[in-house]
């Protein structure tokens, strides 16, 4: 079995070895990457292998006959040239270096209307779905024009003179999937051509792509450093064992990127997902390139940075967990707790550096958890939304990119799992001290609980924030705090857990046994305002009830607090709750 995206719901994963990739410490003495099981690795001139593998396009081909194929190959058609994909967009954009960090005059052409750094894969993806020598003969065009310095849509992405490292990153990584996909419909000098001009690519300081491939500009904390080491990846996957191409230095390379790869998810990312700067600059140091390139080097290489570790993960499964979609769908931005910079990043799934939260999720996660996201896709109505906005599936994007990933990993045929099956509702990054407990995926008034306990290193980090941010109910308010570093973590199959460290204890309580849907309880600090206050064996507790009724009634025996049929007290010095759901698993199995 080949690591193909195609064939991400066959991977058989135990349900222990599940239950074992959310268990922080366990899972830290997995080996990482892991070798894909059966894995035939590619051959010298083999294409396409960035996204699915040759065996793979029959089984791709056959899906191009299903309506939901059909329409996305439509929308794919469009973003190329407005229309039906047979020319080139009506605008190339200039050739010129910018002259300021902006997206430039083209931004807000239609879709198809203007060039783009991903136009030569959107081709590419053609030629292979039809088999159509003349969708390779676009690709050479767009290709072309993208080494003539042509930049379109946004005037800082590029492949000539980008602005900057970080922009340089998806520009060179996205051309290099249109030489991917494109290779065997192009004669032997151009594939060479294309091949020396990846290989051999500087275009200023730090934009060479062994600068990209390890990072050299910035680091793992700024969101410009995933961008550099995803695209570096993209393109040294695409050309390694081509002809015309210096393999030694390939090689060399591409263990540079290997360690690039957990970097970002280490350094820049924690274990639960949250990233240094933020939610909004996250976004742009996972969904831009880097995570394509992931998956990239299971289909390529045969290596699996995504099962050993729920790193990489919960940079895509995040944004499941923090949003309770309510209201107009095309705006899921104020439908999530953000933090950070660049907050108009969060769900613009218009773009590059918000779009393809599902379409590029589905082939960063595990099989169960894929179908998990297909569930909340569905459950949520974000599929009538789509549909009704023309652009199916999650290809509101205007870049053709997304259509091809929205095509090759969408689990199209597939039952949806519920999502609490297959993800845990109560999470922590332990390197950022990020904590976020939610209570069900149901409706606008689900329950969500988050707090930055302390503060990273980074430049533009965000916190340490004083209280917790709760949404529940369609209300938001602040209240009660996490302690910054705590010696006591222990999460609940519900979204509940007890967090604390020396007297400052915290505990949230999804079980409905207090009478509430929600109940939080906090001892050894002052919450601030709101909540009630009760003594119990010496010590005080303050409780706050989210519900939209009355309030149960709360009573003290002895040295517990009692409500409803939740007991609450102190045992060795720790918070313990009387009624609680056990730790969580995977109530499924990935081989079904």
């Amino acid at each position: 079995m080949r690591a193909s995206p195609m064939l991400l719901l066959a991977v058989t994963v135990t349900t222990t070895m599940l239950a074992c990739c959310w268990c922080t410490a366990a899972s830290q003495d997995q080996p990482w990457p892991v070798d894909v099981p059966d894995f035939v690795p590619v051959q010298p001139g083999e294409h396409p292998r960035l996204l699915f593998r040759k065996s793979d396009l029959p089984a791709l081909r056959k899906r191009a006959e299903t309506p939901e194929g059909q329409a996305i190959l439509k929308r794919l058609r469009i973003t190329l040239d407005g229309s039906n994909g047979e020319s080139l967009p009506a605008e190339l954009g200039m050739n010129t270096k910018p002259a300021a960090d902006g997206a430039g005059p083209l931004a807000d052409k239609p879709a198809g209307q203007v060039f783009t750094i991903s136009h030569v894969a959107g081709y590419g993806f053609l030629y292979q779905i039809t088999g159509d020598k003349k969708y390779a003969d676009l690709g050479r065009k767009a290709m072309d024009a993208a080494l003539q310095g042509y930049r379109g849509r946004d005037a800082r992405y590029s492949f000539r003179q980008p602005y900057g490292a970080l922009r340089a990153g998806p520009s060179l990584g996205w051309t290099a999937l249109g030489y991917d996909l494109c290779y065997d419909g192009w004669d032997e000098d151009y594939r060479r051509k294309v091949a020396q001009e990846i290989q051999q690519y500087n275009e200023g300081p730090a934009c060479s792509l062994p600068e990209l491939v390890r990072g050299s500009r910035h680091f793992p904390a700024s969101n410009h450093w995933g961008m550099q080491v995803g695209g570096g990846a993209l393109a040294l996957l695409a050309i390694m064992g081509d002809p015309g191409v210096e393999q030694d230095k390939i090689q060399e390379l591409l263990k540079e990127s290997r360690k690039a790869m957990i970097r970002n998810v280490t350094e820049g990312f924690g274990d639960g997902g949250y990233f240094a700067e933020g939610d909004g600059t996250g976004s742009m140091a996972s969904h831009i390139v880097y995570l394509t390139a992931i998956q990239a080097w299971k289909t390529a290489l045969g290596k699996d940075f995504i099962s050993p570790r729920a790193n990489v993960r919960w940079t895509a499964l995040k944004w499941f967990l923090l949003t309770i979609p309510k209201g107009d769908l095309g705006n899921l931005r104020n439908c999530f707790p953000a933090r950070g910079g660049y907050p108009h990043n969060i769900w613009a799934r218009d773009g590059l550096s918000g779009g393809g939260y599902f379409c590029i999720g589905y082939g960063a996660v595990l099989p169960e958890e894929a179908l998990g996201i297909w569930w909340w896709y569905h459950h949520y109505k974000i599929r009538q939304w789509d549909e009704a906005n023309g652009t199916p599936w999650d290809t509101v994007s205007v870049y053709p990119h997304h259509s091809i990933l929205a095509f090759v990993n969408t689990p199209f045929g597939e039952k949806p799992i519920p999502i609490a099956e297959v993800v845990p509702r109560a999470v922590r990054d332990s390197k950022h001290g990020f904590y976020a407990f939610r209570n069900r995926w149901q409706d606008e008034n689900d329950i969500v609980i988050s707090q930055l306990a302390k503060r990273s290193p980074a430049r533009f980090a965000h916190g340490p924030e004083r209280s917790m941010t709760i949404w529940h109910h369609g209300k938001r308010e602040q209240w009660g705090s996490l302690p910054p570093n705590p010696t006591h973590w222990e999460p609940m199959a519900d979204g509940s857990a007890i967090v604390g460290s020396g007297e400052h204890w915290v505990a949230i309580d999804f079980s409905g046994a207090s009478g509430a849907a929600g109940m939080i309880v906090v001892t050894g600090v002052v919450p601030g305002p709101g909540g009630r206050s009760f003594t119990a064996g010496g010590r005080t507790f303050w409780l706050k009830f989210l519900t939209t009724g009355a309030e149960p009634e709360v009573r003290v025996e002895g040295d517990k607090i009692l409500v409803g049929k939740q007991t609450i007290g102190l045992q060795d010095g720790r918070l313990v709750l009387g009624v609680t759901a056990g730790p969580w698993k995977p109530l499924r199995a990935a081989g079904r």
